[in-house]
């Protein structure tokens, strides 16, 4: 019975340190990745000049930093059968799911608010930083690629572009929402014919996109509920076993010094 037990730890020590060992790795490729980011394409991925935290790159940095510290708690702790970084790693993880938790709930209960506020900002970021300085070229790049990958104009229509800080008075948009077959026309946005330009926001776009992938999104969140669930129980048996183990040698050395006395 108590081989079994051995066998049983030292297979659930194994993997939890695998897995731990792979996600470390995968944390810093996302740390590097994140960097890369900053450095190459500074504020491209910010859609909200107003919240630079939200820009892409903010964002893997602190995924990225949260995977890395998280596993590198869980593979030295399965390795060196450390107790307190067990439990740290536990607490590290179990917050994290309650994060993730709240934030859910907030979002489902808040959603409408939350489209609001955020269809609000994309304007504002529109209208007031597009095309007017170098600091936000990066919202100026990130318009661009996305109204031509997704064949849209503005947030809700074209007219978002009118009368913005990067052109007052006009009623123009960026080349990138002509349709392709007025692409080729260097002032196609700027002659003011709405059938050069696509007809539809880029907001009802992405909830398009999205809903389509739906399914894909519900089966990675399982999956990330899956390993954080099997890295809390995998921990707790881990933590469990060598407070054991180190109980029993504490109890062992203790009555080898009373036999000696």
């Amino acid at each position: 019975m108590r081989k079994s037990r051995r066998m049983c730890y030292a297979c659930i020590r194994s993997i939890f340190g695998l897995l731990n060992g792979l996600i470390w790795i995968v944390g810093g490729g996302v740390i590097g990745v994140a960097i890369w980011l900053r450095i190459s394409y500074n504020g491209y991925v910010s859609l909200l000049p107003q919240h630079e935290l939200l820009s892409l790159d903010s964002v893997v940095l602190m995924s990225g930093t949260v995977l890395f510290v998280a596993a590198f708690l869980g593979c030295s702790g399965a390795s060196f059968k450390s107790s307190c970084l067990l439990i740290s790693y536990f607490i590290l993880v179990a917050m994290l799911c309650g994060a993730e938790l709240v934030c859910g709930i907030l979002g489902f209960m808040y959603s409408e608010t939350f489209s609001v506020s955020l269809q609000q900002e994309l304007l504002t970021g529109i209208q007031t930083h597009y095309n007017t300085s170098e600091h936000y070229a990066g919202i100026t790049l990130a318009w661009n690629h996305i109204q031509h990958q997704l064949s849209c104009c503005g947030v809700h229509h074209y007219e978002d572009w009118f009368n913005i800080s990067a052109w007052p008075g006009d009623s123009r948009v960026p080349h990138s929402c002509c349709i392709p077959s007025f692409q080729y026309m260097d002032d196609c946005g700027q002659l003011e014919e709405v059938s050069m330009w696509f007809p539809s926001g880029c907001y009802q776009k992405v909830q398009i996109w999205f809903k389509e992938r739906l399914h894909l999104v519900g089966i990675i969140g399982f999956f990330i509920a899956f390993i954080q669930l099997l890295g809390l129980v995998s921990s707790m048996i881990l933590f469990c076993g060598t407070r054991r183990r180190a109980g029993f040698k504490t109890y062992k050395a203790v009555k080898s010094q009373s036999a000696v006395l």
